[in-house]
This record gives C-alpha cells, sequence and structure tokens, in this order.
C-alpha cells in the first residue's frame, strides 16, 4: 500500500513540475475593428489555433530549426525550415 502511494505522488509531483516548467501562453488575435477572430495558447514548442467558439483550427510543433503546421485530423499542412 505504501509503495502504491509513494508511486502515485511521485507521478503527481513530475506533473507539477512539468507544467511550471512550461507554462502556458494565452493570447487573442483581433481584427482593427476589435471582434475576436483567434484564440491561441502556447506551451513549450507546441501552438494551438481555435476559432472563438473553441474549435481547433490548427496546431503546430517547433523542433530544433522545423515548424510543422498540423490541421485538427492531424494532417501535415506545411513544414517552415529555418535557417540560423
Amino acid at each position: 500500500m505504501k509503495k502504491v502511494v509513494l508511486i502515485i505522488t511521485a507521478l503527481l509531483s513530475l506533473g507539477m513540475l512539468a507544467q511550471a516548467g512550461s507554462p502556458t501562453v494565452r493570447s487573442q488575435i483581433r481584427n482593427p475593428s476589435g471582434k475576436l477572430l483567434y484564440n491561441t495558447s502556447t506551451t513549450g514548442n507546441t501552438t494551438e489555433v481555435r476559432n472563438p467558439s473553441g474549435k481547433l483550427i490548427i496546431k503546430s510543433k517547433t523542433t530544433g530549426n522545423k515548424t510543422e503546421v498540423r490541421s485538427p485530423t492531424g494532417k501535415l499542412l506545411e513544414t517552415i525550415k529555418t535557417t540560423k
């Protein structure tokens, strides 16, 4: 019983540390008149863009010098390579 409690505590602690290491940054994209167009949230190297009702539009992930943009179904839409 003690081992189970210790394992659960360790897993919860690791989860909290992972969240503390990469906080979520939320922002809004609005048109010049102030109407909300998109909501974005970035956690670590992953960015999600959603419409005002909350439906996922695109999801992008950056690794090294490459950014992959995917549709809500997971289909690769575009790969962007950057040079340093």
